[in-house]
Order: C-alpha cells, then sequence, then structure tokens
C-alpha cells in the first residue's frame, strides 16, 4: 500500500517536528489518566465506594452489641403503704450492662448483670441497705420464621444481591465510558491521518493543476480543462478544511475525557493505521464471562426471590422460644450478695414459648401474589437480557469478520488504483489522456486510500469494544470483599 507507506514517511517528519511540543499518548497512558481525571467515572467509583458501605451493614445484624444503663431513684411517697412501718424515703441506684449476639442460626443470646443497691429510711431511725446483684444469659430462638436464620438471611441476601446488582450496573456503565474513551482516542488519531492524507492529496492535485496550466499555456489543452484543475483543487482544498474541523471536534471530546477545558490536544497520538497488521486472518475475538449488564439482570432475579422468601416468611405465624436464667444475690451487703452468686445457692430460671398468627389472610394472600410477580418479571428481563447479550456479541463477530474480509478487497482495490493513477499520470503528462480522464483517476486513488483507513478504524473500534465490554469480567466479589 504504497499511500500508507508516503502517509508513514509524511507522519514521521511530521512527528519529529512536533515533539518539541508535543507528549506522547499511548492508548493505555490515555486510559490511566481517564480513570484518574474523568469526574464522571469519579463519581461512578464513589458510588461503588457507597455500596460497599451497604454490604458490609448486611452484617450488623450478627455484630454484638452492649448495653448499659444506671438510674437513680429517690422516693418519698411512703411505699409500700404500711400504715405501721411506713418508710419516709427510699434510695435506689439501678445498674446494669449486657452483650447481645444473634448467630446466623437465628437464635438471639444475651449476656450480662443487674445490679441494684437500696436504702429504706424508717420514721424510728432502723434504716434497711439491700444490695441485688444478678448475673444473667438468656436466649431467644424462631422456631417457625427464623429457623436456621431463614428470614433474616433471606433480608440480608436480598440486599446483597441488590448491592451487587447495582454493582454490576456501575461497572457496566464504567466499561462504556471507558470503551467511548478508546474510541475518541481511535477518532483523533484517524482524524489526524485524515489530514495529512488529505495534505497528499491536494498536493497531488497540485500537480495535475501544474502539469494543466503548462499545457493551457502551450496551447495542448482548453479553457475548460484548466478551470476543471482549478475546481478540483478548490474541492481538495475544502476537503481539508473540513478535515480540520472535524479534528476540532474530536479534540473537545478528548480533552473533555480528561476534564480539561481546551479545543486543543497537547499530546501525540498512536498511528492507528500501525494497528493494521492486528487484523490478520488468524486474528479473533475472545469473550471471557457474560456482559456485565446481564450480570445485573441476574442478580436481580436472586434478589427478587429472597425478597419473596422474605415476605412469605415476616407474613407467617411463628413460634418463639425464650429461655432465661440468671444467679441470684440479694443480701444487706454487697459482699454477701457476691458470696451467694459464687456459691450458686440463689438461681432462678423461666421458659417461654409464644405462638403468634396473623389473622390477615387476604391481605397475606395478595402480597403474596405482588412479590411473585415481581420475581416473574425479573426472570423474563433476565431472559431478555440473556438473548440480547448473546445477539449483540454474535453481531459483533459478524461485523469482525466482515470488517476483515473487506479490509482484504479494500486494499486491492486501493493497490489497483494507485497504478492506475501513475499510470494516468504518466500518459497526462504526455498528453496521451485528458485531464478528466486524470482527475477521476486521481478522485479514485483518493477514495480507495480512504476506504483503507475507516476500515482499519473500524475494525480497531470492534476490537476495542470486544476486549472492553467482552473481555474484562472481573469477578464481582472482588469489588466488595
Amino acid at each position: 500500500m504504497k499511500f500508507l507507506k508516503l502517509l508513514l514517511i509524511n507522519t514521521s517528519v511530521l512527528t519529529l517536528i512536533s515533539a518539541v511540543y508535543c507528549e506522547s499518548l499511548t492508548i493505555s497512558e490515555y486510559t490511566d489518566m481517564v480513570l484518574r481525571n474523568n469526574s464522571e467515572l469519579k463519581s461512578i467509583q464513589l458510588n461503588i465506594e457507597s455500596l460497599k458501605g451497604k454490604l458490609a451493614e448486611t452484617e450488623k445484624v450478627y455484630s454484638y452489641s452492649l448495653n448499659a444503663g444506671i438510674s437513680y431513684i429517690e422516693d418519698h411517697s411512703g411505699k409500700p403503704y404500711n400504715l405501721i412501718n411506713r418508710p419516709d424515703k427510699i434510695t435506689n441506684i439501678k445498674y446494669e450492662a449486657g452483650i447481645d449476639k444473634q448467630f446466623a442460626t437465628g437464635t438471639k443470646i444475651a449476656l450480662g448483670f443487674n445490679s441494684s443497691y437500696s436504702s429504706t429510711y424508717m420514721p424510728d431511725g432502723l434504716n434497711n441497705n439491700f444490695s441485688d446483684i444478678e448475673p444473667f444469659i438468656g436466649l431467644q430462638q424462631s422456631l417457625l420464621k427464623d429457623i436456621n436464620g431463614g428470614c433474616t438471611k433471606a433480608g440480608i441476601e436480598k440486599i446483597r444481591t441488590n448491592a451487587k446488582s447495582d454493582l454490576y450496573k456501575l461497572e457496566y456503565k464504567k466499561q462504556n465510558i471507558l470503551l467511548n474513551a478508546k474510541l475518541i482516542y481511535w477518532d483523533l488519531s484517524y482524524s489526524r491521518t485524515v489530514i495529512d492524507f488529505k495534505k497528499l492529496s491536494l498536493n497531488r492535485t497540485k500537480k495535475i493543476l501544474d502539469w494543466s496550466q503548462k499545457k493551457y499555456n502551450m496551447d495542448l489543452i482548453g479553457k475548460s480543462d484548466l478551470l476543471q484543475s482549478q475546481i478540483a483543487l478548490k474541492d481538495k482544498e475544502l476537503s481539508l478544511q473540513l478535515a480540520y474541523e472535524e479534528e476540532k471536534k474530536v479534540n473537545r471530546s478528548f480533552n473533555q475525557f480528561l476534564n480539561i477545558n481546551d479545543g486543543q490536544v497537547k499530546y501525540e497520538v498512536e498511528k492507528f493505521e500501525d494497528k493494521k497488521n492486528n487484523f490478520k486472518d488468524n486474528q479473533t475475538l475472545s469473550k471471557k464471562g457474560a456482559r456485565k449488564d446481564l450480570l445485573s439482570a441476574l442478580e436481580y432475579v436472586q434478589s427478587a426471590f429472597y425478597d419473596q422468601i422474605s415476605a412469605e416468611k415476616s407474613l407467617k405465624a411463628d413460634l418463639v422460644l425464650k429461655g432465661h436464667y440468671a444467679l441470684n444475690g440479694v443480701e444487706r451487703t454487697a459482699n454477701d450478695a457476691v458470696k451467694n452468686i459464687k456459691d450458686g445457692s440463689k438461681p432462678s430460671y423461666s421458659l417461654e414459648l409464644r405462638y403468634i398468627l396473623p389473622l390477615d389472610f387476604k391481605l397475606r394472600k395478595t402480597i403474596n401474589q405482588g412479590y411473585e410477580s415481581a420475581k416473574i418479571s425479573a426472570q423474563k428481563s433476565a431472559e431478555y437480557a440473556l438473548i440480547q447479550e448473546n445477539n449483540d456479541w454474535l453481531q459483533l463477530i459478524d461485523n469482525w469478520n466482515n470488517a476483515k474480509t473487506r479490509f482484504n478487497i479494500i486494499a486491492a482495490i486501493e493497490k489497483i488504483q494507485q497504478q492506475r493513477y501513475e499510470e494516468d499520470k504518466n500518459l497526462f503528462v504526455k498528453g496521451r489522456v485528458t485531464t478528466t480522464q486524470v482527475l477521476r483517476g486521481e478522485q479514485a486513488l483518493d477514495d480507495a486510500e480512504l476506504d483503507v483507513l475507516k476500515n482499519i478504524l473500524e475494525l480497531i473500534k470492534i476490537y476495542e469494544q470486544a476486549e472492553v465490554i467482552y473481555n474484562n469480567n472481573d469477578d464481582i466479589r472482588q469489588l466488595y470483599y
């Protein structure tokens, strides 16, 4: 491909000149800069961090908690109402502290102690002091709703799957931003290459105009041929101007991904035509895992499933078992009270079994039907997402194979058009072909060379889409574990 060789030589010279002013920026370096600087990506990352906190919050139900308190009571009412020995004043100070813990089995355990000190002041001056210390252990177990943690686990899994679904959505959005950034990078490389290409085309047309001018001066061609060459040159100038305008648009988009408010890009980018060797016949697209919007839909199905289980269990009857065991020390002095506890001589224990049955049967049925419909809806959405993801991938493969096939044909056409142009140019100098013929040949060569560049860009964009969207599916657990 002679044009590409000439273009590479031309752009190499331009690169040496611009290297004094521009820093070279590879595609990977540009992607890293976008990750660091793009405000939208930063917002997505903060949302991801927020979801990590929400995921950690789901474990809070199984965390230990400390409950402690102190109260002071001074009673002058004379209670108890004993007319013979009515107290003037009762002072009572109570302390309590305990640690609560819920386990994955649904069992709730409380371990702690209660302590109080009371003084009774009698009218006859005989005061009574009592110390009360009670270490205890309490247990509560749901035998229907939360047996083996059923209701609690379902609620936690619902929150977790919802968060995972949102994480996949955010990651998919992040991937699309990075993909668009990469595409803009290659668009800039393409637009700069097109400018160089159109400059070469303009120079070719200038030569044709110079030859036409000489022939016209020698009265070998008519004024119409000369005017035709001048029009062709103006068309090339217009085409170059449009290329510059397009580059300015791409420059703004390129900088926007870097959060730079500037119409000029101060970096030299990779030459996209160098990538043509990546598209030989043995190069194929690969797919690792499912697309993340599909993974999000699948997690939402799980969320709807756990939501239904949680709702069903919360609406059903429950049988709750409670147990309480304590060692009691009630004596006039704190030392005697502690001694009783050590001896274990005054234990107390209780068992309670309580049955709870909601009576709104019709309402329960309606609620359950709503959750069932939500689950089916999520399943249908996931089925559609699965089909769409598969079709999109197959279409991407087709686009890739078709573009590679076209590339071989277009490259062959470009080679022939180059030969034709060289032949027409030599014949035109010798006066054996018309101005119209040589201009048509030059335009056909332009079109063929531009088709080659467009096809290379198409292949690059297809490959980038496959790499970013379908070949970058890390395990979502790495996001929050």
